[in-house]
């Protein structure tokens, strides 16, 4: 289940996320995303936690499942970052990939069944809604000189995976 949802969030929305990416990150010192060469990232920053709870239903009508939030996580790429292959961990059942910034066309990449890979590519203000955990996926070498992108994360209440609500942690917006 791979489903981009065009327009899911205003342009005004995302300049409105890009500008407290912006300031964070340069408040923060740009900290380098450990897994994501080239890039600087933050796991649950308060405004991206709200931005879970506010695009939840959205998601839950997608998947058409009761979820809950687990947790947000901000990345900005800088020229050369690279995406490696990966599959989400099990906090990210349900994964929602959201473009807010972008200079050029960068999609990603989705391994939908073995050697069935399709390519996606979003604008600013589209989603990515895809099961994060089932299928594997990644982007090329970034050409341009900065992209913002912010994941959201869920679980089927219900599922296997439900005791990873909130991340594990005492709620939305703490560290852990």
């Amino acid at each position: 289940m791979i489903t981009v949802i065009k327009n899911a969030l205003s342009k005004e929305m995302c300049e409105y996320v890009s500008h407290n990416m912006d300031l964070m990150f340069k408040v923060l010192g740009y900290p380098p995303d450990k897994e994501t060469p080239n890039s600087t990232g933050y796991y649950a920053p308060f405004f991206l936690e709200a931005m879970l709870t506010y695009l939840q239903p959205l998601v839950e009508k997608t998947v058409s499942k009761k979820l809950y939030p687990t947790y947000s996580y901000g990345r900005i790429y800088y020229n050369n970052s690279l995406l490696a292959r990966h599959t989400d961990r099990e906090a990210g059942e349900y994964g929602v990939s959201c473009c807010i910034e972008k200079e050029v066309d960068w999609p990603i990449f989705f391994e939908e069944t073995p050697g069935n890979i399709k390519s996606y590519e979003m604008n600013v203000g589209d989603i990515v809604v895809y099961k994060g955990i089932e299928y594997p996926h990644w982007r090329d070498t970034y050409t341009g000189n900065k992209h913002s992108q912010i994941f959201l994360m869920y679980v089927d209440v219900d599922g296997k995976y439900s005791d990873w609500k909130w991340d594990k942690r005492g709620g939305l917006g703490y560290a852990g």
